[in-house]
């Protein structure tokens, strides 16, 4: 085996890491310590490309896309249609689909840079369990980062009709492209680490996408989606806080800042628990403007009645030492699931009632 230790200092150190350095060979890190400081060194094995096993195509495409963590862009396209076909609202189908596509592309290419920033963070180093392709020397993080780019061109040329059809997602997209800038000014990983860059994040998941959806079908952007877009990024957030948690005890030996890491574990825990207590307020209150009764108390005691395990559990962790915090954190993405699964099964009835499916 061969092994090369490299220091931020030395200059091919970026090289390496990016996987630049050769056209025949991987470095795969084994080693990282002083992560994302300037004395950071990283230990990597050199190994020979044709000697790396790849997965099926499938597997290597469903691991490279992170294609399970596309319900979070589905579920609100899924409910932004149902809403406006039940409101007779879908003025635009074509330019709807345009940007429902041009949305999977960009987010496609966004989980790939997601991949490329948690390599060269040290993020993925230093969680075993996150490991991506890069980390396995399926691909490089450079041409991960290209592909990247190719995906966000494409995004953008499907986008195009919508920008010329429907000003108003001019001034969506404007909107969008300032907040991803701004977050940029600030630390890599700043949208999972740094609380200003999880505004942006609760922002870009939430309200400005649900509205860029309506407003790609030139229903212009109403209470209903904004409120919504606002519960939908309070769950993603959700989502991201429980990972965190879930890696507490490495990441915090690492040095690796973010909202969990900086609470420490108890009062991480409440916090937790207050976030998910959040959710089921905000999913009663847009119930209670927008939906039906019924739907409104099943599923809002249906949710309540899911959380107190979870939350029970959560609450119950006593170190984060051990398989609790990984029992919590499928607990919490149960609730997730549930959620959305409460909410896919209520636009489906609406439909149903529409169509004069129900008796």
């Amino acid at each position: 085996m061969n092994y090369k230790t490299l220091s931020k200092t030395e200059p091919d150190f970026k090289k390496y890491l990016l996987g630049s350095f050769s056209n025949t060979e991987v470095a795969i890190p084994v080693q990282s310590l002083n992560v994302d400081t300037e004395s950071e060194t990283i230990t990597f094995e050199i190994v020979p490309k044709n000697q790396i096993q790849r997965p099926s195509v499938f597997k290597f495409v469903e691991r490279l896309f992170k294609l399970k963590s596309f319900h979070m862009i589905l579920v609100p396209l899924f409910f932004v249609f149902c809403k406006n076909y039940v409101d007779d609202r879908l003025f635009d189908v074509n330019n709807f689909i345009y940007a429902s596509a041009a949305m999977l592309f960009l987010f496609a290419a966004l989980n790939l840079r997601n991949d490329v920033n948690d390599h060269i963070s040290g993020y993925d180093r230093i969680v075993e369990s996150s490991k991506s392709p890069i980390q396995k020397g399926w691909i490089t993080a450079q041409e991960l980062s290209h592909l990247s780019w190719l995906l966000i061109f494409a995004a953008a040329f499907l986008a195009r009709p919508v920008l010329m059809a429907q000003p108003e997602s001019v001034r969506v997209v404007a909107v969008v492209l300032i907040l991803v800038l701004v977050g940029q000014f600030f630390k890599k990983n700043s949208y999972k680490n740094q609380r200003f860059g999880e505004f942006i994040l609760f922002l870009l998941m939430g309200p400005a996408l649900l509205s860029g959806y309506q407003v790609s079908m030139g229903a212009g952007v109403d209470t209903e989606v904004l409120v919504f877009g606002v519960l939908w990024g309070f769950c993603i957030l959700f989502l991201n806080y429980l990972n965190h948690f879930s890696h507490l005890l490495t990441t915090s030996q690492a040095k690796i800042n973010n909202t969990m890491t900086r609470l420490g574990f108890d009062t991480a825990k409440n916090f937790l628990i207050a976030w998910l207590v959040v959710i089921n307020i905000l999913w009663l209150a847009f119930h209670f403007f927008y939906a039906s009764v019924f739907w409104t108390w099943f599923t809002t005691i249906t949710l309540v009645f899911w959380t107190i395990p979870t939350v029970i559990a959560i609450h119950s962790i006593a170190s984060p030492v051990g398989s609790d915090l990984k029992v919590a954190f499928k607990k919490g993405y149960r609730n997730y699931f549930l959620l959305c699964t409460l909410l896919c099964l209520e636009m489906v009835w609406y439909i149903a009632v529409k169509q004069g499916w129900m008796v």
